[in-house]
């Protein structure tokens, strides 16, 4: 099993969402910690953060290039929200994305998250990709009450929640 990661944004001018946190720092955090366990169950590990990109949209095509060129099985886009509203919600756009965006989600609202749904929406990063693929938005970074829980929890208990959502989807 070949999972290509996207700790998303990281690369700038490619810049995450400012709030109580820091997008970009929780993205690396749990995705950094997620690659471990990845790595740790015997999955090939695809990181996709570019090391440079002069614009937006070069980054996001370089990070599904990573993907598209080395053969990954499944896509997973790491991100924490803004825009004033609390839990977590999981994007796909292909059924078996869908079937591993519910395990994901199931996994973060076990943790305390409020459940804001699966949506099947075409963001860039996962319909642009050869295989499935979902986009994870933890929480919101702009929210109070998610940031006091993500403190509480830790980076490693998020990504713990996010491996073991994969891990029953996958079958890894």
């Amino acid at each position: 099993m070949k999972i290509a990661i996207d700790i998303g944004h990281n690369c700038p001018p490619d810049t995450g969402a400012l709030g109580v946190k820091s997008e970009d720092e929780m993205n690396r955090l749990v995705g950094e910690f997620l690659i471990k366990l990845l790595i740790s169950a015997g999955v090939d590990v695809i990181d996709c953060r570019p090391k440079s990109a002069t614009t937006v949209g070069l980054s996001l095509w370089k990070r599904t290039n990573s993907a598209n060129t080395c053969g990954a099985d499944f896509y997973v886009s790491l991100h924490h929200n803004a825009g004033g509203g609390l839990g977590s919600e999981v994007f796909a756009v292909s059924d078996e994305g869908i079937a591993a965006a519910k395990r994901v989600l199931s996994k973060l609202v076990g943790l305390g998250f409020r459940d804001r749904g699966v949506k099947r929406q075409g963001f860039y990063v996962i319909k642009n990709t050869l295989m499935p693929a979902i986009l994870v938005e933890v929480c919101f970074v702009d929210s109070n009450a998610d940031c006091t829980l993500w403190d509480k929890l830790g980076c490693k208990a998020i990504a713990q929640a996010i491996f073991e959502g994969l891990q029953e989807s996958l079958k890894f």
